[in-house]
């Protein structure tokens, strides 16, 4: 009959594990960083900078609602929206479409993009959010895996190129502890007689995302205790084999 491992050696790996996690400090909070986002037709490689995966949402059909899951498969796994649904609407970054709240991007925006699990870096195209009253009202935010915000910011200014502003930024998140699981964006009500800061988003970049740190170290605990284990088990086969 064979013999197995006895339980307490894995346990004693997951207790060994709870107590270096308990001991280890929190991590800093994720780095805001900024960038150029796309223009209409723009001829060269962009966003800047450029990196991971790119989703540009040009593979959809121009006005029709967001499929929330289209993405899985390249590690977003949900598009969401507070209110109304997100649609597919005609893009002014890059071309033909974009992310809005409506034909017209005329409805406030509390999206949410969640991705499989935790990246180190991402970010999106914003364009029609600025307010000339409250240039800092509109945010974006970053989740970790259990919905927590984790860090909050003012989107970046608009983008200035010979001395004429345009309603577009790029913005994002910056972690190498590999804690962001989600980035939020948020286009708020703004100066009254203005409108609402609706916006529509484009070119949603992301490093591919990775099991959870702690989820690997979890299913790795216990391994080196079990390895000692089975090796002396084999020592003990070879020494009887000699008697």
């Amino acid at each position: 009959m064979r013999k197995r491992c006895p339980a307490w050696i894995p346990m004693l790996g997951v207790l060994g594990f709870i107590w270096a996690a308990l001991s280890v400090p929190a991590n800093a909070a994720p780095v805001f960083f900024s960038g150029s986002p796309c223009f209409l037709f723009e001829p060269t490689p962009c966003p800047d900078p450029r990196f991971g995966t790119i989703i540009n949402f040009d593979d959809l059909a121009t006005n029709i609602p967001l499929p929330p899951a289209r993405y899985a498969a390249q590690g977003l796994v949900s598009i969401t929206n507070t209110g109304l649904p997100l649609l597919v609407v005609p893009g002014s970054q890059s071309f033909p479409n974009a992310v809005g709240t409506g034909a017209d991007d005329n409805w406030v925006m509390n999206a949410i993009f969640r991705l499989a699990g935790p990246t180190d870096r991402i970010g999106i195209g914003i364009a029609d959010s600025s307010d000339p009253g409250n240039p800092s009202i509109n945010f974006i935010d970053a989740y970790d895996v259990h919905g927590n915000v984790i860090a909050t910011h003012a989107q970046a200014p608009d983008v200035i190129i010979g001395g004429t502003t345009f309603p577009n930024n790029y913005s994002g998140f910056a972690d190498s502890s590999y804690e962001i699981a989600a980035l939020g964006v948020r286009c708020l009500v703004t100066t009254p007689g203005l409108g609402a800061a609706a916006c529509q988003v484009d070119d949603l970049q992301f490093d591919p995302p990775v099991p959870e740190p702690s989820s690997l170290l979890l299913l790795g605990a216990g391994l080196p205790l079990a390895l000692v284990w089975r090796r002396g088990r084999r020592a003990s086969k070879a020494d009887r084999s000699e008697e």
